[in-house]
């Protein structure tokens, strides 16, 4: 139920601790062990142009409160991929809802791709992936101009320790202008990504080596990238990174839309 890490794998509110599962060592990853990311969901509506699905998370699972109601619609409107999510609770309990789809526009090393994130500033992150702060966005952070996701690739120390971006940007905004635009290596696709979530996650499949490919043989790294929309990184127990906890009587809201445009290349 929440995306991204939460370091010590626990929660704290209003003078009471849950201990959450720890699958990355002493911290809580992907919202732990078993997850919604690895479970089957109910079918709710399926049609030509959209697959709606629904599952539930009980109180007490990987060690977070309050029983999570979870709704998901994957649409299609022209080359647009509309991801939805909407989730109801019956106690305070953090969420952060994401797709975690993987992106290859043309099937070479994604680093070979070109970027433009718009975000002023991003996460930098510790020895556990960690973010200790904000900061504003400086060499190959600095993703505003479109530029090639491998240059400069070892000049910067924390993509030495991650092997690549595995880092949390946060997005200026407006909604209705694309945070992320990918554009292939050998130019030939673009892709758009618009969000009404604060963050988005880069992760350029820095140790995808040995994942099984759905076609037979193994993935290697630098094969995908994640552009995961999501609230921040390490923000339940943050409040200056933002505060992710839903109450009984909300609604989470959350919409990604993907946009696929070829170019003239």
């Amino acid at each position: 139920r929440f995306a991204n890490r939460i370091g010590g794998s626990r929660l704290m509110r209003d003078g009471r601790e849950w201990l959450l599962s720890a699958n990355e060592g002493t911290t809580c990853l992907h919202g732990g062990h078993d997850s919604v990311h690895n479970r089957a969901w109910q079918l709710v509506e399926q049609a030509a142009d959209r697959l709606r699905l629904r599952t539930r998370l009980a109180d007490g699972e990987q060690g977070f409160p309050g029983n999570l109601e979870i709704e998901l619609e994957y649409r299609l409107e022209q080359l647009d991929l509309v991801i939805e999510l909407t989730a109801t609770t019956d106690a305070p309990t953090p969420v952060n809802l994401t797709s975690h789809a993987y992106f290859n526009l043309d099937g070479g090393d994604v680093r070979d791709h070109l970027i433009c994130i718009a975000a002023d500033r991003y996460l930098p992150t510790d020895e556990r992936s960690i973010p200790f702060g904000k900061a504003e966005v400086e060499g190959p952070f600095d993703l505003r101009q479109t530029r090639r996701i491998g240059a400069d690739w070892q000049d910067h120390p924390q993509l030495v320790r991650c092997r690549g971006y595995d880092h949390c940007f946060l997005l200026n905004g407006p909604q209705d202008e694309p945070a992320v635009t990918l554009i292939s290596g050998d130019q030939r696709l673009c892709l758009e990504m618009y969000t009404d979530q604060p963050g988005v996650q880069l992760y350029t499949g820095n140790w995808l080596a040995g994942t099984p490919a759905r076609g037979g043989g193994e993935w290697q790294n630098y094969q995908g990238l994640c552009l995961e929309a999501q609230q921040l990184p390490d923000s339940p127990n943050r409040p200056e990174l933002g505060d992710p906890w839903l109450l009984p009587g909300q609604t989470y809201r959350h919409q990604t839309r993907y946009r696929l445009i070829p170019t003239d290349n």
